[in-house]
């Protein structure tokens, strides 16, 4: 069996350790001088531990897709902070999961999607099983587009449908992208709104504001308001926020013509509830998204004012 465990020799020199070293730095070090403070954390962690776990891999042919990757990313970096406008923009999607792999984090977390867990079935036990999935698919795509096609259904073997549909939805969940949560629609919004960008909001003491105050004036190349504001615009353009929201219905497994007495109790002989809580799934567009100005309307709905009374 010391076969298997053995490597096929390579014809490719590995990268040398200070080419890699040099490069993760330089990701290191134009991560920090980002502007936006949960764009930079996530791209510093992600490549620690892209560093971390390509220490070991034989592999060297797939070492130097690795190198040539992150000088992709550094200099991607290195032009979003000289405040180029698509790459900025294109940081940005890396670090609030519009693309990349903070994307497949956030539809895992979301959905409830493991590794291990790739059979989905048919389309109602999507719906049933995994009802974050399906309604993020459905308000993303549209109903149509989840439907599966009826000729994979004619097949006479059991598993080239199931195959086929795992297939089908396996591509549905690389096209969408997830909704954000309440507070990190605020914050953006808030950033779109004024332009301004608060890297000390989160830090208690006086302290440590001050010295936080310092480095980043020192170190972060922070844009100008009005480029702020063009920057989050466009980022709000693809993001939506999701609300769960809890609704009583009425529980219609509980009478049926021909067994209403049996069904009106549980296994355990108690009463079935005549209404059972349903979650409900709403997303919501920014009304700053767009690179154009507010409207009047948009205006009055920010501003919270009624102007029926008037």
């Amino acid at each position: 069996m010391e076969f298997l465990l053995r490597t096929k020799p390579s014809s490719v020199a590995p990268p040398s350790r200070d080419k890699v070293i040099s490069v993760y730095r330089g990701i290191l070090r134009q991560a920090r001088a980002f502007f936006d403070d949960n764009t930079s954390e996530f791209i510093q962690s992600y490549a620690k531990s892209k560093f971390r776990g390509g220490r070991y891999d034989r592999n060297h042919e797939r070492s130097h897709k690795r190198l040539r990757n992150a000088r992709t990313t550094m200099h991607l970096l290195e032009r979003a902070n000289k405040h180029r406008f698509v790459d900025v923009v294109s940081v940005l999607e890396f670090g609030y999961g519009r693309k990349g792999p903070r994307r497949v984090q956030m539809i895992n977390a979301t959905a409830g999607l493991g590794k291990r867990e790739e059979i989905f079935g048919n389309l109602e036990q999507v719906s049933k099983y995994r009802p974050a999935f399906y309604a993020i698919a459905k308000n993303y795509l549209g109903e149509s587009k989840l439907q599966v096609s009826p000729l994979i259904l004619r097949s006479k073997q059991p598993l080239n449908v199931a195959k086929m549909q795992d297939r089908h939805w396996s591509d549905i969940r690389h096209k969408i992208k997830p909704p954000v949560d309440k507070a990190t629609m605020a914050v953006l919004e808030e950033r779109a709104r004024t332009g301004v960008v608060d890297l000390t909001s989160s830090v208690a003491s006086e302290e440590d504001k001050i010295a936080l105050e310092w480095w980043t004036k020192l170190w972060v190349k922070m844009p100008p308001k009005r480029q702020i504001i063009r920057y989050y615009r466009a980022l709000l353009e693809q993001v939506t926020m999701m609300e769960v929201e809890t609704l009583e219905v009425p529980n219609t497994g509980k009478y049926v013509k021909s067994m209403a007495r049996r069904n009106t109790v549980d296994a355990m002989g108690r009463e079935k509830p005549d209404f059972v809580p349903k979650k409900s799934y709403v997303f919501t567009k920014s009304l700053l998204s767009g690179k154009r100005g507010l409207g009047m309307a948009s205006i009055i709905d920010l501003a919270g004012l009624d102007i029926s009374k008037n």
